[in-house]
Parts: C-alpha cells; structure tokens; sequence
C-alpha cells in the first residue's frame, strides 16, 4: 500500500512536471515568434532611418550647393 501511495505521488509529480515542460516549451515558441516578427520590425525601421538619412544628405549637399551659388552682400 506504502508503495502505490508512492507511486501515486510519483505520477502526480511526473505529471505536473511534465505540464510545466509543456508550457515553458510553448512560451519559449510563442517568444520565438515574437522575437522574429520584432526582428522584422527593426530591420524595416533601420531601412527607414537609413532611407531618411540618404534623403537628409542628399538635401544637405543640395542647399550647400545652392548657398556656395549666392552671393553674399559685401559688407564695408
């Protein structure tokens, strides 16, 4: 009797064990999924940011083009 009490609480634990594994193994693939589509994201706004950069550059060569072609007023 001792030993089915034993192993009772053997299966009881193994079970609950074996529940907890389940759940960590879907959190940890849920994180997964997560991690990727945040991963897409970031590489989607690094190509913004250095589409906006280019863009940036471009206008800041642009208006020091046109500021070279000024001519400044002397002042005497």
């Amino acid at each position: 009797m001792a030993e089915e009490l034993f192993s009772e609480q053997e299966a009881d634990l193994l079970s609950q064990l074996e529940e907890r594994v389940v759940k960590a193994l879907e959190a940890v693939g849920q994180l997964r999924k997560e991690k990727a589509a945040l991963q897409k994201e970031i590489d989607r706004l690094n190509g913004e940011l250095s589409a906006a950069r280019n863009k940036n550059k471009t206008a800041a060569s642009r208006i020091s083009k046109l500021l070279d072609q000024m001519e400044l007023p002397n002042q005497d």
